[in-house]
């Protein structure tokens, strides 16, 4: 069977010898623990989010790809890794000639120096970051200026999905920076607005602090969603409430942030914000007159509508696939004219 054009990979390949260990130990588990369920294993190893959107939205298009194979003789010539592990591991294999084209990001560090300098590897062809301004983290860093495209993944459309339930007055509160005495004060502003504020706790790089299904739950139930956060690169939970037609009010101060304690000038708090999914607002003096005209232009907004057009799995796999796919094309074109 030929060879897929793309990988995508975001678990090691696995040694002909960790293979044989790994068989055996399946096979005596039950022996040696009967009764006693194998760990789960994520189906999406890596940024569960990122990847299961890749990954899905490449299968959703019928993209000449695989995932994560358990042979060296299974990858391809070209290589998505968005996995520090994982992109270490095809960079040695570019060097010794496996691997054509090399793709990273956007999640294998956010600043250039993250991660002992991964981004660094002279064998990236490519990084992906989430938006343009995510840039602005390597200005210092020409040489990934120059490899660095912005390039968003996408939500699963299906499973945000509203029921058709009637919306309530119920505002969700998506509190992610700040202190609490100042989502207190943005909770109190959301209550003069004749609306009940219900809090969602988040916070950078946590992914578990709250249940996908309970927010689902009251995304469908709210009329607005008020987004707490002093940047984003993307904003998937933004896309999410946008997917369950919420239209999103986002504090967007763009002023100095943190990321593992180092601080940064943050460049947006929704970069992918527009008319049709919500408004920005700086200061709590702003919020009450913006929320108010968000409530009462509700019927200007439509939200599900520009995320099906824009941001789906399929749709922003396929933007990916596109710049993986031309780059290719571009760095074969050029050994072609160098030989």
């Amino acid at each position: 069977m030929a060879r897929p054009f793309l990988t995508v990979l975001t678990a090691p390949i696995p040694t002909a010898r960790r293979r044989l260990y790994q068989g055996l130990k399946r096979r005596v588990r039950p022996l040696v623990k009967p009764g006693v369920p194998l760990p789960k294993v994520s189906a999406f190893p890596g940024h569960y989010s990122l990847v299961r959107s890749v990954v899905e939205g490449l299968r959703a298009i019928d993209a000449d790809f695989n995932f994560n194979p358990r042979r060296l003789r299974d990858l391809a010539r070209v290589v998505y890794a968005p996995e520090n592990s994982a992109l270490s591991q095809a960079a040695e294999l570019k060097r010794r000639g496996k691997v054509d084209y090399l793709v990273a990001g956007p999640v294998n560090a956010l600043f250039a120096d993250e991660s002992d300098g991964i981004l660094f590897l002279p064998e990236i062809d490519r990084l992906i970051v989430a938006c343009e301004w995510a840039r602005d983290f390597y200005r210092d860093a020409p040489q990934l200026l120059e490899k660095s495209v912005p390039c968003p993944c996408g939500v699963d459309a299906e499973y945000w999905r509203p029921t058709g339930q009637p919306r309530t007055n119920i505002a969700l509160v998506y509190w992610k920076s700040g202190d609490e005495a100042f989502c207190e004060e943005v909770e109190r502003i959301v209550g003069t607005c004749g609306l009940e504020p219900r809090r969602v706790r988040s916070a950078h790089g946590e992914h578990a602090i709250f249940g996908a299904a309970d927010f689902r739950r009251l995304l469908d139930e709210a009329v607005v969603g008020v987004f707490l956060s002093t940047f984003e690169t993307q904003g998937l939970a933004l896309a999410e409430a946008w997917s369950m037609d919420v239209p999103t009010v986002v504090w967007d101060p763009r002023g100095r942030a943190e990321w593992r304690g180092r601080s940064f000038q943050a460049g947006s708090s929704a970069p992918y914000l527009t008319a049709a999914t919500g408004r920005l607002w700086r200061t709590t003096s702003e919020l009450e007159p913006v929320l108010r005209g968000a409530l009462a232009e509700r019927s200007a907004f439509h939200p599900r509508q520009w995320l099906l057009a824009n941001m789906t799995d399929a749709i922003r796999s396929a933007a990916l696939y596109e710049i993986i796919r031309d780059g290719a094309a571009g760095r074969r074109a050029g050994d072609a004219g160098l030989s």
